[in-house]
């Protein structure tokens, strides 16, 4: 079981990255546009950016501040789980 999350580590972590990447763009007008969808969510850039981005459910500040908190939130996971896939290099 060791084994298979020491192979694993590096393609979840890009898959997250991957995953956070297409979450933001559905937080904006243009990838919005890029990704060929409807509407602006916020939702899964603030589910990736959870446990940081939990005010976000709760306090409503505006689209502008809701996308830069996330893209933040997201940032902290991201060093997070880099500092965590690098710990055992």
């Amino acid at each position: 079981m060791i084994r298979a999350i020491r192979l694993l580590r590096w393609p979840l972590l890009l898959a997250y990255a991957i995953a956070g990447a297409i979450a933001l763009m559905l937080a904006t007008p243009n990838g919005v546009a890029f990704l060929g969808q409807s509407g602006l969510s916020f939702l899964p850039a603030k589910i990736l950016g959870l446990p940081w981005s939990a005010p976000l459910f709760f306090f409503d500040d505006g689209p502008v501040t809701a996308l830069a908190v996330a893209g933040i939130c997201y940032g902290l996971n991201l060093g997070v789980l880099l500092m965590l896939a690098r710990a055992d290099d």
